[in-house]
């Protein structure tokens, strides 16, 4: 067993140093915590407002390969970014219309004559992310995704009307 060590330890030492040199392409994404009031109700679904999302993206294209383009989807929003050269990161701002956005199941959470406060909801959305690169030999695309948390402040002092409950058409 202690030959067995040896070798092993050798392989993964060398593999954590060429790791850089074998890198793929890369796309890490982070959302910052979007805060919404909501109103009291009687009963059933929490529909939500129209939410504004900070996505923050870290990428980076392997070998020669240039970031062409960023593509950033949440329901039937679309936002697309080009890079300038020599850029690695991105911050973006995408709304989403509240019709876009299911009604949330969310228990007991203000209710009428419940306490309010808040709930925090970590996948009431999801962003789709792609990075397309490009080099002398093609484009390549790197998927990726991020759900998307919101936290929502009851509103005390109003009482959502069960019409609110059904969903609207997405304009």
């Amino acid at each position: 067993m202690p030959r067995l060590r040896v070798p092993t330890t050798l392989a993964l030492c060398l593999a954590w140093f060429c790791q850089p040199l074998l890198a793929d392409t890369e796309l890490t994404l982070h959302a910052n915590e979007t805060r919404t009031e909501v109103l009291q109700r009687e009963h059933g679904r929490t529909r939500l407002p129209s939410l504004q999302f900070s996505v923050h993206a870290r990428f980076n294209c392997k070998d020669e390969a240039v970031a062409e383009s960023i593509t950033i989807s949440v329901a039937d929003a679309l936002e697309r970014y080009v890079p300038q050269p020599g850029d690695e990161a991105l911050e973006a701002l995408i709304t989403i219309p509240g019709n876009q956005i299911a009604a949330v199941a969310t228990g007991d959470f203000c209710v009428d004559g419940g306490d309010g406060g808040e709930l925090l909801l970590t996948g009431a959305a999801t962003a789709q992310v792609s990075l397309r690169c490009r080099d002398e030999r093609g484009s390549s695309i790197r998927y990726a995704s991020l759900r998307l948390p919101v936290r929502l402040v009851c509103k005390q002092d109003e009482i959502q009307e069960p019409s609110a409950d059904v969903s609207s058409a997405a304009r």
